[in-house]
């Protein structure tokens, strides 16, 4: 309660003083051949771009007064791009983007009214509209404190946070699951569940900030059986002592997943996941 106070007191302190918090983009791209790729998410402050590609460089322009950078890199992988964004930024409040996102043109005022309302939360989950395979999909539709049990079905795409409390609590992006691996996603439900399992304040927020147009996934081809036992993989490492309570739940909340693969086998594969994921009780 006393760290809470204290918080909240800074916050106060600070919005009494005129200070505002530094807001930087960190975008995950590949194979860009310029920096000027920065005009097609609509920017409005700065940015740090890393582009997977075939060589090592460094670019950086001002633009608007808005510092925009580009690191190149030869490395792969979602999770050591979002790591190298985090280690590389210097913002009091970073984003997570895509390369298929374009942002609001308030973007910038909504994150920053966000933060000084909720001096105390340390993490927003803003909402978007994804338009994927010919739907709109919206996942944020009410403002509400999170958990870990309901914060797990957001994607990295909502993120926005303190980077001082995500270095502090020494919280980074697995790169175990996600784009680049052999072992599906669920990279930004650990990274979510850490800030909460550490005491951070979780919060949704319904002021849009971004659309993302995902024509195709990288890694999601149905409800098949690598699926499931992928899911298995990211349930042990969820919930390492009750992966086995959640991979029932999990299968009961989405009866719609065991159309094709019936219920039996999903929850064969996903524990078969568990068990080759290891962890807990020393296997």
């Amino acid at each position: 309660m006393k760290r809470l106070e204290k918080v909240s007191l800074l916050g106060k302190r600070q919005k009494q003083l005129g200070y505002k918090m530094n807001i930087e983009v960190l975008i995950s791209t590949m194979n860009e051949k310029s920096i000027d790729c920065y005009k097609r998410f609509n920017l409005e402050t700065d940015a740090l771009i890393i582009n997977q590609t075939d060589h090592n460089a460094y670019e950086e322009k001002t633009v608007d007064g808005n510092k925009i950078r580009m690191i190149s890199t030869d490395t792969r992988g979602l999770g050591l791009s979002r790591n190298m964004a985090l280690l590389n930024s210097k913002a009091d409040i970073v984003v997570f983007c895509d390369d298929d996102e374009v942002f609001e043109d308030d973007y910038k005022d909504k994150i920053l009214s966000s933060f000084e309302k909720h001096p105390n939360v340390d993490f927003f989950v803003f909402k978007t509209i994804i338009y994927q395979d010919g739907k709109e999909i919206i996942k944020v539709i009410e403002e509400k404190d999170l958990s870990i049990y309901n914060s797990l079905r957001y994607g990295s795409v909502h993120f926005v946070f303190k980077r001082e409390v995500q270095r502090r609590e020494n919280i980074w992006i697995s790169t175990y699951f996600g784009a680049g691996t052999p072992n599906g996603s669920g990279e930004d439900s650990i990274f979510i569940s850490d800030f909460i399992r550490a005491g951070k304040k979780v919060r949704t927020s319904k002021n849009l900030i971004a659309k993302i147009y995902n024509d195709g996934s990288t890694w999601f081809h149905g409800y098949d059986e690598r699926f499931f036992y992928d899911k298995g993989k990211l349930s042990k490492a969820l919930f390492p002592k009750t992966y086995k309570l959640y991979i029932e739940q999990f299968l009961r909340r989405h009866k719609e997943m065991t159309r094709e693969i019936d219920l039996k086998t999903a929850r064969k594969l996903m524990l078969a996941g568990a068990r080759d994921f290891g962890g807990e009780n020393g296997k």
